[in-house]
């Protein structure tokens, strides 16, 4: 004899009450069992092939694009007006990362030195590195700024070898040169004198960053701790920075002792997000996984001399369709230290903070153990104060072209797209018994900025004329015949 429809009714219920209490009891246990194969799989280490392959030879493509600012009007410049700038770029290379020298530590950690090189892409680019363009010499800045504050007479005999060596204001160089560096004449023959002062004669803003490494790296394997996966623990040697005033900034955030004291002591919530923890900082190629949206992740970047960071700022998708969190620079990553505290330490001299949005970098860019005068903004004066975009002329700033993010798929913390995005600047100031800059207004004057993604890039330009051509109506591009490391605040006037 058969059920009833009420006994059917009631075992079916049973049944689904049943497998349901088993499901709940299933989630957790496949949540672990998941978690755990992926702690297993992200590890760096030779066992795990793929991630391994991935961390030691990166295999995504690196792009690194550079947009370079022509000033139009250098002799108006010379006479104490703004200067006018025309962009131009970008100018393409593709990146290789390799790893080397690479030692496993018994303490969980691995060290290694890694190589970049870099080779230029016409085919992605808006012309050819030959393009001239007329920027800021600063081999000519550097110098007068070593020696400002030396005696009026010193300053004289300065001018004098300075105009022997045909060093002026600004130069003609070829984005090739003002690259990857050009033979400055001044420093040869300084270099005959003093060789070990003078150890190179070589100038320009990424000489000796090509076929080179930065310095040897000790980070996290995530065997005994997964949670410091890719974590820096020492940056040549040491678990702190030399550059800067504060234990804070110079903190490379890699150690367990200094994640806890961040952690512990941050109480100024630097990054304008209720309840933050910080993660540790990386080197850029892994990040440890599950990760958490409400705290801020940290890139090392060697050649600005500190941490990049990065705060959650939605969800996106890679080309591929692969869910990736996105983080963005925050606001007070470059803000002034009366804002945000935790940035005085950036200040260098630390009584002479910069306006928000600027960070003095000369203390880490130097020429032969002179500083170079070298600012660091975001492109385009990009979430700066106001005056540093009205004492110039030619600057659009807005977050779509000119924002930092990093795209990273949250359950293993592997970083699938990313945009490097800062500019670099030199600071202009009359130094006394330098005639050629007398008349000069204190600017902050853009030289290039620079583009380093993960992402496939497109050739584009924000300008139709190459270098030497018309501006805005204001007639056609001067070529002076002229042209051929405290960083002070200027004051503005309206």
């Amino acid at each position: 004899m058969g059920w009833s429809v009420k006994k059917r009714v009631l075992v079916s219920c049973c049944v689904g009450w049943g497998l349901s209490i088993i499901g709940a009891g299933l989630i957790p246990l496949l949540d672990f069992v998941i978690r755990k194969m992926v702690e297993q799989n992200v590890v760096i280490s030779p066992n795990n092939d793929l991630v391994y392959k991935i961390w030691k030879d990166y295999p995504i493509p690196i792009y690194m694009q550079f947009y370079i600012f022509h000033v139009t009007n250098p002799e108006r410049v010379l006479q104490g007006k703004k200067p006018r700038l025309k962009q131009t770029g970008p100018y393409t290379y593709s990146e290789k990362r390799f790893k080397f020298n690479i030692t496993f530590n018994p303490n969980g950690t691995v060290t290694y030195r890694q190589k970049r090189v870099f080779q230029f892409l016409r085919d992605k680019s808006v012309g050819n590195e030959s393009d001239i363009f007329t920027s800021p010499n600063p081999m000519f800045w550097t110098l007068i700024s070593a020696l400002k504050m030396e005696s009026g007479e010193v300053r004289k005999v300065v001018k004098d070898i300075l105009t022997l060596f045909d060093e002026h204001v600004f130069m003609n160089r070829s984005v090739k040169e003002l690259l990857w560096g050009y033979q400055d004449s001044l420093l040869s023959a300084s270099q005959k004198i003093d060789p070990e002062w003078f150890y190179t004669a070589i100038v320009g803003y990424f000489t000796n960053k090509n076929d080179t490494d930065d310095g040897v790296y000790t980070v996290y394997t995530g065997e005994r701790d997964i949670n410091l996966l890719g974590v820096i623990d020492k940056y040549n040697g040491s678990s702190v920075l030399p550059f800067w005033t504060t234990y804070y900034a110079n903190m490379i955030n890699g150690t367990v002792t200094v994640v806890a004291k961040l952690v512990i002591n941050w109480t100024h919530n630097p990054w304008g997000v209720g309840s933050i923890q910080s993660q540790a900082s990386s080197d850029g190629t892994l990040s440890p996984p599950y990760i958490d949206k409400s705290r801020t992740l940290f890139s090392f970047a060697s050649d600005v001399c500190r941490s990049v960071a990065g705060v959650y700022n939605g969800d996106s998708l890679t080309p591929q369709g692969i869910k990736v969190w996105r983080f963005t620079a925050p606001l007070n990553y470059l803000q002034n230290a009366t804002v945000n505290p935790d940035n005085l330490g950036f200040c260098t001299p630390q009584n002479n903070c910069l306006g928000q949005g600027l960070v003095n970098i000369s203390s880490c860019q130097l020429v032969d153990f002179f500083h170079i005068p070298a600012v660091l903004s975001f492109p385009h004066f990009y979430l700066a104060d106001k005056k540093y975009l009205d004492a110039v002329v030619g600057l659009n700033p807005n977050e779509a072209e000119h924002q930092t993010i990093v795209d990273a798929e949250p359950y293993t913390g592997l970083v699938l797209q990313a945009a490097k995005k800062l500019q670099i600047n030199l600071y202009l100031e009359p130094i006394a018994n330098i005639t050629e800059t007398e008349n000069i207004t204190k600017v902050f004057l853009p030289i290039f900025w620079l583009n380093e993604s993960t992402r496939q890039v497109k050739v584009e330009t924000s300008f139709n004329e190459g270098p030497g051509t018309e501006y805005e109506n204001t007639g056609q591009t001067e070529r002076s015949p002229l042209i051929n490391s405290d960083v002070k605040e200027p004051s503005y006037s309206s």
